[in-house]
């Protein structure tokens, strides 16, 4: 009986001391709910204002619910009742207040959306049912690009003549090829394969090059290697190691149905590039051995020569593989910031935009915040300047789903028409989840192989969204009738641009018609763009929101059309030293 009474007290202290908690929190929960209710609907009007295509009456259905409930809680706060039906109540609202989240983004209607489909992933495949199920994720968010991992290690995961098969690939599809099964179910959905292949990189698969080709292994500064990682990587200065990568490169052309070939590690680590090989040549240059240098000029030389070598490397792959597949689009996977790959890993990726042997760039612009995210692709944009595309990547293992979604609307905010996620085994239920109900809800149509129809697209969606919004933005309509009638001008001109294809042209050919046609094009939309920022700032004629917005569009819009006048300039080799 005493047993039972303490039982008893103990749960009556548990109720007690939860009524006293839900008292005294719920009250300021409600007010902090409160807040972001009324910061959702200043949302929703500036959403207007920014001509963000969203689901309006839904939205506003949603949001007065919550204001409902809301005066429900709170009225039982005041009259001290019913703490369960409060706290359920304000449980209510907080989950509805994270599941509209997503659908303040707008899915846009031309945009690249790629995704890395990592070694993990690809890991986890035994079947083609395992392969499609996969697929099915990806078309459900809409990607139109995967770059799938399928050489690291130092083996492949299809069968090879030229590198070494993975092992588990060779048991459970022995009698089919892993890759042929992504390539064929991706196409049936309409998404593009880019196959990714670590190029100098072995990580911890350098069985195969220690037993037979241990000259082709770089070393580190300290003359051993690795570092403590434990990784190995090959040396991009030994020329039979360029041309074993360039070999299994053309093969990959040559027997898969593949749309681009997208390449990863293609760089030294930190601290590598003491090869002997590397180290003989260097000497034979400049008369100093790598080991022995001790000023910072001659270590920039140093980081210099290094870089050519991968340079070189992009450069022969590029025209060997559009030798055997002219459409093939080649891109690689790059470091940021820019300075970093160009400083400590002898990877000058502006030299592969500058000198044309490139088709686009993804920078794996992994932050965790918004703001260091934002802060990075403004300056990888600014790094591109127009001369190519690209898709910086975000790194989903870094962050929950807001942030996600933060940085894919700051990435839109720049001038670029695209974006990449890393990778799928990091993408969790929740990250699915608002990309599929938000930023990435409907189909798009994709940036990097037909560009000038991109650009055409996205001209023509900017005239029907200033139409549609028209009656929202509190200016003389007939300002935004100016407006409409230059954009439709300049579409006129887009539409009928006799340009080369993107994905099949001579990057490296020029084009004087080409230069002409677009030349006026752009002009026009730099005038449109001042005149735009002069009627907000200078006349207070257009709501900022909205200026931005338009300014945005038509420079995603330019930012398509600069890397088409750039390839069709007079060729000249640019050192970025």
């Amino acid at each position: 009986m005493k047993r039972s009474l303490q039982v008893f007290l103990f749960f009556l202290i548990v109720l007690l001391t939860s009524i006293c908690i839900a008292a005294s929190f719920l009250p300021a929960r409600i007010t902090a709910l409160e807040s972001e209710i009324n910061s959702l609907k200043n949302s929703l009007d500036m959403a207007k204002l920014e001509m963000r295509r969203l689901d309006y009456t839904l939205l506003d259905s949603k949001i007065k619910a919550l204001e409902i409930d809301l005066l429900t809680s709170k009225n039982l706060v005041e009259n001290d009742e019913e703490y369960e039906a409060e706290i359920s109540l304000v449980s209510n609202i907080t989950a509805t207040l994270k599941e509209l989240e997503p659908l303040f983004y707008e899915s846009l209607p031309v945009e690249t959306r790629g995704m890395w489909v990592d070694n993990f992933t690809i890991n986890s495949f035994f079947t083609r049912e395992d392969v499609a199920r996969h697929l099915d994720e990806l078309k459900a968010i809409n990607v139109n690009i995967i770059f799938p991992d399928v050489y690291g290690n130092g083996a492949a995961i299809y069968p090879s003549k030229i590198v070494p098969q993975q092992s588990r690939f060779v048991v459970f599809f022995k009698d089919d090829d892993v890759l042929k099964i992504i390539i064929e179910e991706a196409h049936k959905r309409g998404i593009e394969v880019h196959p990714l292949v670590r190029v100098f990189a072995l990580h911890n698969g350098a069985e195969y090059f220690i037993n037979d080709k241990v000259e082709w292994l770089d070393k580190t500064n300290a003359n051993k290697f690795t570092l403590a990682n434990g990784y190995y990587w090959l040396s991009p200065a030994n020329p039979e190691v360029r041309e074993y990568n360039i070999d299994m490169l053309k093969e990959l052309a040559r027997n898969y149905n593949i749309d681009g070939i997208h390449l990863d590690y293609i760089r030294f680590d930190a601290d590598f590039g003491y090869n002997a090989f590397m180290r003989d040549l260097f000497t034979n240059l400049f008369g100093i051995d790598p080991f022995d240098i001790k000023s910072d000029r001659m270590l920039d030389i140093f980081k210099v020569f290094k870089s050519q070598f991968v340079n070189k490397f992009v450069e022969h792959a590029f025209y060997e593989l559009k030798a055997i597949k002219p459409n093939l689009l080649i891109s690689a996977a790059v470091a940021s910031p820019y300075s970093w790959g160009k400083n400590d890993l002898g990877q000058d990726w502006l030299n592969w935009a500058l000198n044309r042997h490139v088709n686009f760039l993804t920078p794996m612009s992994y932050r965790s915040t918004v703001e260091q995210y934002s802060s990075t692709v403004k300056s990888e944009v600014n790094t591109v300047s127009g001369i190519t595309y690209i898709y910086t990547g975000i790194g989903v293992y870094l962050f929950n789903d807001s942030i996600l979604l933060g940085q894919l609307k700051a990435g839109q905010d720049t001038a670029m028409t695209g974006q990449a996620v890393f990778s799928t085994a990091n993408m969790k239920y929740y990250h699915y989840n608002v990309l599929k109900n938000g930023p990435w809800s409907k189909p798009a149509v994709p940036t990097f192989r037909d560009p000038h129809k991109a650009a055409n697209l996205q001209l023509l969606d900017l005239i029907q969204r200033i139409n549609e919004f028209k009656s929202f933005i509190n200016t003389d309509t007939k300002l935004l009738d100016e407006y409409l009638l230059k954009l439709e001008n300049i579409t006129l001109k887009v539409a009928t641009l006799n340009l080369r294809p993107w994905d099949t042209r001579d990057l490296r050919a020029d084009n004087p018609d080409e230069v002409s046609q677009l030349e006026p094009i752009l002009n026009e939309t730099k005038e449109l763009i001042n005149r735009i920022n002069r009627d907000c700032k200078r006349e207070n004629l257009l709501p900022p929101v909205t200026a931005e917005r338009i300014i945005n569009d038509l420079n995603c819009f330019m930012s398509l059309l600069q890397p088409l006048l750039y390839t069709s300039l007079p060729f000249e080799y640019i050192s970025t030293k």
